[in-house]
């Protein structure tokens, strides 16, 4: 549990970044497994929440964020489920990636960062660690990753204010 990071979303992503890398098909029973232990934990404002008391409880720390996020979600804990979202390539989370992506969207600062809120790095389940480039790289590399995977429907959907069903590939 928690050797590196909040284990249980970030564990999810490299489970499931791993497993299609290897070759499982999306449609798998692990992968299918992975996808909706994410999604069942969406919080409502679009983001996830996890942080680093994940590791020492050694169980999902549904609240972790609330002292330190928004709306108990995070930057980087949403950021590593899209990545794990988008990777697994599921249709059945679009509503999730989109409230997602959204979110994320709306965190950013002006100057284009994201804020810097609970810690997200965990050395050996005990040490947290902020690291300061978590708030920027994971973000955006989720919403890269999930623009090249969604495309086009991606922007349309962003476009429109998240009003339609684009990213399952019918129109807004």
């Amino acid at each position: 549990y928690g050797s590196w990071a909040c284990c249980f979303t970030y564990a999810c992503w490299f489970g499931l970044e791993g497993l299609v890398a290897a070759g499982e098909p999306t449609s798998s029973p692990s992968i299918r497994r992975g996808v909706a232990y994410l999604l069942a934990r969406q919080r409502p404002n679009g983001g996830w929440g996890e942080d680093f008391t994940s590791c020492y409880d050694k169980s999902y720390a549904e609240h972790g964020m609330a002292a330190y996020g928004d709306g108990g979600s995070g930057c980087v804990p949403t950021a590593w489920a899209l990545l794990a979202l988008a990777a697994a390539d599921r249709r059945e989370g679009d509503a999730a990636v989109r409230r997602g992506v959204r979110y994320l969207m709306d965190r950013q600062l002006p100057g284009g960062d994201w804020p810097q809120e609970g810690i997200a790095g965990v050395f050996n389940r005990a040490c947290g660690i902020t690291y300061t480039s978590y708030r920027n790289v994971f973000p955006i590399w989720a919403l890269g990753r999930c623009a090249r995977v969604y495309g086009d429907a991606l922007d349309r959907v962003l476009e429109d204010g998240d009003t339609g069903a684009a990213l399952a590939g019918g129109k807004s």
